[in-house]
């Protein structure tokens, strides 16, 4: 590298400048750096304008077997930079043109009196046309793409698109670069679960701060990361709580940003889950055959950028995570008492699952994207495309034709830039952990939200048969009630007729007599009856009359000889 740039680099493995720039990554002012690196020196710089980039893309690196990271937040405040970049390496327009997409424009959010349920709803759909669904990410604002929508251009902006598609991810490949580009879902939440969501929140949208991202993989060993800016209209500092979310949001990159800094040396020990093989001097100073040489470095420090590996914990891998405790909370409510309500949170966190999953499938896609390109490609569609492209292919010694199973690595220029090997066995593990600790997971607490609306459905069934039953059983008692006096009934009615024979012929005693016959020949016959159709008092869920009173009367005696004791 040229003289005249070195002074504006400061030595990256200085504790000083380390510390700085930690510091910086969590400051949302904060607009760029640029970190070169290989096993003996690091280097870095920041907040750089479009000039010194150019300038520096046009020199000569530290060393042969340099890495080059250069890291943007808020690519609209730094257009200048982007297209600078996007000249020197080739990027295609339209890859160019979403890269400085402005940010969504933030509206005050429209509140409208009362005008009915036909007339809101009306509303909400009118509203819901314009407006996107996604938390806001001030808490006071909604976002909107423009005032007017013009349904025949699709004069779509991409900030929009992404806000509304979640899982929307692009894989663009050129001769220089390999670029991928996707939405990350942080959990600035935290992981418990909350009680309220946050004002603007929508059900259908798990909770957690949306991001996007470009991971641009270069032929120079350069590795370009481009951030959405999380407050594209913050006007004045930051509070506490978007302090901790911008934390948390940027937590994987400061853990790849400690990894290039002999600096670190103290945590990285302490810490062995959070080490990146990515700087290999840090790692094997005392071994003279290391496993991390050169010409990996690029793409491993591209697939740990991707590799958010704690996010995904924190969201949904981890054993209580925040989904499977909303689950367990509205099964235990469901068996103190069921009802309709409980289906509608159902119904929403299913819609949540199923955008989560969908975001999961997208990483995945891109996975099998970026590896699809690494497989070796026939000889003989290599040799067709060179002939289609006025390129002669030499023939083996011997003029023989090539054989037909011959394959060779695909080195085609339109293939764009290959990953390493170490970086090609890291993402296939990673595909497999997305399916086996995500997806899996995700698919779990959909079929358990399933089985749960069926539980809720049979419990509030259920609930309405016992309901009837008691219903019955009471109705049942007052007939037998009425089946047990009625003979009486009529036996004292008898008795009560004013005849002289009678008077003078009958006594209290030939009264209450006849009164036990009658009532002892109707007990009996309820007690046969019931044997015989089967209504006799007792019942599978709720207990008898009979049984009540008994418990109720041990627990009274039991209570009070427990007292006499003491």
């Amino acid at each position: 590298m040229s003289s005249q740039f070195l002074p504006k680099f400061d030595d990256f493995d200085e504790r000083t400048v380390y510390e700085s720039y930690e510091k910086a990554v969590v400051n949302p002012d904060t607009l760029n750096f640029i970190i070169d690196f290989d096993s003996k020196t690091a280097r870095a710089a920041r907040n750089i304008d479009h000039q010194y980039v150019a300038n520096l893309l046009l020199a000569k690196k530290v060393g042969d077997e340099s890495t080059r990271w250069i890291n943007i937040w808020g690519p609209e405040r730094q257009k200048d930079v982007v297209k600078t970049l996007a000249g020197h390496y080739g990027f295609s327009p339209r890859l160019l043109g979403l890269m400085c997409s402005d940010p969504l424009k933030p509206v005050p959010a429209i509140v409208t009196p009362h005008r009915g349920p036909i007339q809101g709803m009306m509303n909400h759909h009118r509203q819901s046309a314009l407006r996107t669904h996604a938390p806001d990410l001030e808490g006071h604002t909604e976002m909107i793409n423009s005032p007017t929508v013009n349904p025949a251009g699709l004069d779509l902006n991409h900030y929009s698109i992404v806000d509304e598609v979640w899982h929307f991810s692009s894989v663009d490949w050129g001769p220089k670069y390999l670029c991928i580009g996707y939405n990350w879902l942080y959990n600035t939440h935290g992981p418990s679960i909350d009680r309220t969501e946050p004002a603007g929140h929508s059900h259908r949208l798990p909770s957690g701060t949306r991001q996007w991202a470009w991971l641009i993989l270069c032929s120079d060993a350069t590795v370009v990361s481009i951030y959405e800016n999380p407050y594209p209209h913050q006007q004045g500092p930051l509070s506490s709580e978007d302090k901790f979310n911008l934390s948390i949001i940027r937590a994987n990159l400061l853990n790849v940003l400690r990894q290039l800094s002999k600096a670190n040396d103290g945590s990285r020990m302490q810490n062995p889950i959070m080490t990146l093989p990515i700087r290999s001097s840090l790692l094997h100073r005392n071994s003279h055959a290391p496993y991390i040489v050169p010409l990996d470095v690029p793409s491993l420090l591209l697939y740990y950028l991707f590799d958010d590996w704690y996010t995904s914990y924190s969201l949904v891998a981890r054993k209580e995570h925040r989904y499977g405790e909303r689950l367990e909370i509205l099964r235990e409510s469901m068996f103190e008492k069921a009802q309709l309500g409980q289906i509608n949170q159902l119904h929403d966190i299913g819609r949540q699952l199923a955008v989560l999953k969908r975001l999961y499938q997208s990483y995945a896609l891109i996975i099998e994207r970026v590896l699809e390109r690494q497989k070796p490609v026939d000889a003989s569609i290599m040799r067709e495309h060179s002939l289609s492209s006025g390129q002669d292919t030499q023939r083996p010694t011997g003029g023989q034709p090539p054989a037909t199973k011959e394959f060779t690595v695909a080195n085609d220029r339109s293939l764009g830039v290959p990953l390493s090997p170490a970086a090609i066995v890291r993402f296939e593990r990673l595909k497999d952990r997305i399916g086996l600790y995500a997806l899996s997971e995700i698919q779990g607490c959909l079929e358990e939200k399933n089985s749960m609306v069926s539980l809720s459905f049979n419990l509030i069934a259920l609930k309405e048969s016992q309901a009837v039953e008691r219903l019955t059983r009471i109705t049942i008692l007052l007939a037998k009630l009425t089946i047990l006096f009625l003979p009486v009934s009529l036996m004292t009615a008898y008795f009560s007729v004013q005849i002289t024979d009678l008077q003078t012929s009958y006594t209290y005693k030939t009264y209450w007599t006849c009164f036990g016959v009658i009532m002892a020949a109707s007990l009996l016959f309820l007690v046969v009856f019931g044997k015989l159709s089967g209504t006799l008092e007792g019942r599978p869920i709720y207990k008898s009359m009979t049984e009540t009173f008994t418990d109720a009367t041990k627990l009274a005696f039991g209570s009070r000889r427990g007292r006499k004791t003491d």
